[in-house]
């Protein structure tokens, strides 16, 4: 003999346990940004500025494409950020929004490098010297903290993406 109660109690511990464990997976689905953010990594020359621009969607797909002077071509890479991938994510932004990037950093330079974040209608730029090597030695090397961090969240982006 069944017992209709026990057969609706441990029915209703069934779906209250899919309701936690389908909320627990979207939640870490959940994409942190509620606008697009773009880094753009540019040196400028005779064409203009060439460089790459990597786009993360607010639903956390990812595009990589070329910009060559004015013109962005159509995208080279895309793809979805992964669980872990949108934690980085998160804790990336927490650190943005703890310390507000100024608009400018680093002063005039010719045929300069320039690695500019914008998010929500701010935007940060940062130049270099020309050429200026991989990220994480110019991030190293970098004597002020905004500048670091500007270069570890480029850095991190661009690995996130597998740019």
């Amino acid at each position: 003999m069944s017992c209709p109660r026990l057969t609706a109690a441990a029915a209703g511990i069934g779906l209250l346990l899919v309701g936690l464990f389908v909320s627990g997976k979207v939640m870490a689905e959940e994409c942190p940004l509620s606008a697009p953010l773009v880094l753009k990594d540019l040196q400028s020359g005779v064409a203009g500025e060439t460089g790459n621009v990597w786009t993360i969607a607010p639903d956390c797909r990812f595009t990589v494409a070329r910009q060559i002077g004015l013109s962005v071509l159509q995208p080279h890479k895309q793809g979805q950020l992964t669980a872990h991938q949108r934690l980085q994510l998160k804790e990336m932004m927490d650190r943005m929004t703890a310390t507000a990037l100024p608009d400018q950093l680093g002063g005039p330079q010719v045929n300069a490098r320039r690695i500019t974040l914008a998010y929500g209608g701010k935007q940060s730029v940062l130049t270099l010297p020309p050429g200026g090597g991989d990220l994480k030695s110019l991030r190293a090397a970098a004597g002020d903290e905004s500048t670091r961090l500007m270069l570890d969240l480029a850095d991190n982006l661009k690995s996130m993406t597998g740019g």
